[in-house]
């Protein structure tokens, strides 16, 4: 996989075009693989996919169910956001602010239900979480897969025993997912890492779909990064499966907006240094529109549609 900027930015003026497509194709391949073991392994029912925050879990859950489909498997996709408990029953942080990445904010009684009636009857009623609003709509979706289909539940703590510990072993397959790959310079030193990526696709997407301004992700960054230290990355070799979610192309996709992003960030906002290192960085990438990602791209998680 490419991932120096000089070699990036010479493929991008060569051939945008053609080198989205490849990195597409790709990435498209691995699930397609991943697919078809699912899809020749019966006893599978639960298909758990973890990974840091803005990792493209959503997508990929999403790419891995069409996937499914062409095999003739029926599937559904649970995201286990939905699953928060009210704010007023989330933990707190010492300085009392609530703890929203916390397993503990999760509503386990009523996730290991849904298993259960996943596993026993193919069918299960989930709540909703509505991020604009911050509540949970109980019984708002009906999944209903039958006694073969399989269920992709996606989220943070979707590896934590916590969260899949109750499950057979044999009917569950644990992906861990990640950028896990960094942009370097021609002497491999590094320009970008996967931590500072995914925080660039976080505050566009937050932006686009959550209505957070980038001032209100960057207060919350230092909390994401210790959640994910503290209930993410010790159960990721649990995994049987990781993918790497990186898409070469895809910071010069991100460039203009991000970089545009600077003009309403206040200098005192926490995280300020490490997002203007990220606006830096990104202003030495070519530009290319956005109309020229497919629209089923794990990109379109962080850019929106056209």
């Amino acid at each position: 996989m490419i991932n120096t900027l000089s070699a990036i930015n010479e493929q991008i003026r060569e051939n945008a075009v053609l080198f989205i497509k490849e990195c597409e194709e790709e990435y498209t391949g691995q699930i397609r693989n991943l697919a078809k073991r699912i899809a020749d392994n019966d006893d599978i029912k639960i298909v758990s996919i973890a990974g840091p925050s803005a990792a493209g879990k959503t997508t990929t859950a999403h790419i891995l169910m069409n996937e499914l489909s062409k095999l003739n498997e029926k599937t559904a996709v649970v995201s286990l956001d939905d699953f928060y408990l009210p704010l007023e029953k989330l933990p707190l942080n010492s300085d009392g602010s609530r703890d929203i990445e916390s397993v503990n904010a999760m509503d386990i009684v009523r996730i290991k239900q849904a298993f259960r009636d996943i596993i026993e009857n193919g069918a299960a009623l989930l709540p909703r979480f509505d991020f604009l609003t911050k509540s949970r709509i109980e019984n708002a979706k009906e999944i209903n897969i039958g006694s073969r289909g399989i269920v992709i539940v996606e989220g943070l703590h979707a590896l934590n025993p916590l969260i899949t510990g109750t499950v057979p072993k044999n009917n569950i397959l644990k992906i861990y997912i990640s950028v896990n790959k960094e942009i370097v310079d021609d002497e491999g030193r590094r320009i970008l890492s996967s931590r500072r990526i995914r925080l660039i696709r976080r505050l566009l997407r937050d932006k686009k779909f959550r209505g957070a301004e980038a001032e209100e992700t960057l207060s919350l960054w230092d909390n994401v990064v210790k959640g994910e230290e503290k209930y993410l990355y010790c159960f990721k070799d649990t995994a049987d499966v990781k993918l790497t979610t990186l898409h070469p192309y895809e910071l010069c996709v991100y460039k203009d907006e991000f970089c545009n992003m600077k003009n309403n960030v206040d200098e005192s906002t926490p995280s300020y240094d490490y997002f203007i290192r990220a606006v830096n960085a990104l202003r030495h990438f070519e530009s290319i529109s956005c109309d020229l990602i497919p629209e089923n791209s794990l990109i379109r998680e962080f850019i929106g549609n056209k």
